[in-house]
């Protein structure tokens, strides 16, 4: 068993660290695009009835 799986880290929560750790080596100046990349806007749309619901924006996961 790896020991991420024994921490209780996921294969995607074990990326997101990598890829946090990797912007935060960054020179200066390809941080700000590095940033820019990392940032994902995700919405959940919901049915009630069949009818589509306004969509909320996906709520962020406490590292």
């Amino acid at each position: 068993m790896s020991a991420a799986k024994q921490a209780g880290i996921t294969l995607n929560k074990s990326l997101a660290i990598a890829a946090q750790t990797l912007r935060n080596s960054l020179k200066p100046e390809f941080k700000a695009a590095a940033e820019k990349r990392g940032a994902v806007e995700a919405k959940v749309i919901t049915f009630t009835d069949g009818k589509q619901n306004d969509p909320q924006p996906l709520k962020a996961i406490d590292n």
